[in-house]
């Protein structure tokens, strides 16, 4: 099985949403090790304009937008990543 690409957007200005979400992605990250590559983009991105992300916190998951402008449960978030192959 190949890794589950998650790419994490958050504000170039820490929000309260913004340090649950980097909290919830280090779980995510510590429960699933090397089945998940996660990459954190924090400001204006240039693939954040790939994407056309207009509001942060977002999260791509696999090239796909799954969550944007909100920071997500840990069900709903590991929902997604399921419907990644994960």
């Amino acid at each position: 099985m190949s890794k589950i690409r998650l790419e994490v957007f958050l504000s170039l200005t820490p929000q309260t949403h913004d340090s649950r979400l980097e909290e919830l992605i280090q779980e995510i990250g510590n429960d699933f090790g090397e089945k998940v590559e996660i990459v954190v983009h924090r400001g204006a991105i240039e693939d954040g304009g790939k994407y056309n992300i207009t509001a942060a916190p977002a999260l791509v998951i696999e090239g796909i937008i799954k969550i944007i402008g909100l920071c997500p449960s840990r069900e709903t978030l590991l929902s997604a990543l399921r419907q990644a192959g994960l």
